[in-house]
């Protein structure tokens, strides 16, 4: 008749317990080795100069995917990243196409998905050009030196060189302290 008793307290233990550390948990993200943190992506420009399809195939060697571009605020931190990992890079293949779409619809290779928001170059569109898209530099040569400007897509023909850009998400990890002092440890858990 005690063991209920026991069994009860024992639970109710574990439960405050476990509400205690809680309260000591820690969490923090982090990307492969290489790929750099823009915002809730993991980026890397790189891999040397390729055609989309191998820009492509680069990518998901590396467990990622060629980058694709959800909204303004996305857009805008990717091209914070240009200037300092991509100085000199004219023009970035994005996974974006319209292969096998008649209608000139777009889509991100890297997530299946239409692409709903689309920064065009001034002048883009341009269908004829290929069925592909990359973000391409606005640049100028007024003061003798090459300045960057914003990058734009542009519809380029897959079978150009490019340099790519890859994408990949943010690992989360919650770090839990355990409270014992006879088993004084860290533990990292992938979220």
């Amino acid at each position: 008749m005690l063991w209920p008793t026991i069994v009860s307290f024992a639970l109710v233990s574990l439960c405050l317990a476990r509400v205690y550390q809680a309260t000591n948990q820690e969490s923090f993200t982090s990307c492969p080795s290489s790929f750099s943190q823009v915002g809730d992506k993991c980026l890397l420009v790189g891999g040397g100069w390729k055609n989309w399809f191998e820009g492509d195939r680069y990518c998901r060697t590396l467990n990622a995917g060629m980058l694709s571009v959800r909204n303004q605020t996305e857009f805008s931190l990717i091209n914070s990243f240009l200037p300092e990992f991509a100085a000199y890079e004219l023009e970035l293949w994005t996974s974006g196409n319209s292969l096998g779409d008649a209608q000139t619809n777009y889509f991100w290779q890297s997530t299946g998905k239409e692409a709903t928001y689309l920064p065009w170059a001034t002048g883009e569109p341009k269908k004829a050009n290929g069925e592909c898209l990359s973000l391409t530099a606005n640049f100028s040569m007024e003061t003798g030196e090459v300045v960057l400007g914003e990058h734009r897509l542009t519809v380029r023909n897959c079978t150009l060189w490019g340099t790519v850009i890859c994408e990949t998400q943010v690992t989360q990890f919650k770090t839990e302290l355990c409270l014992n002092p006879n088993a004084f440890h860290e533990a990292q858990i992938p979220v």
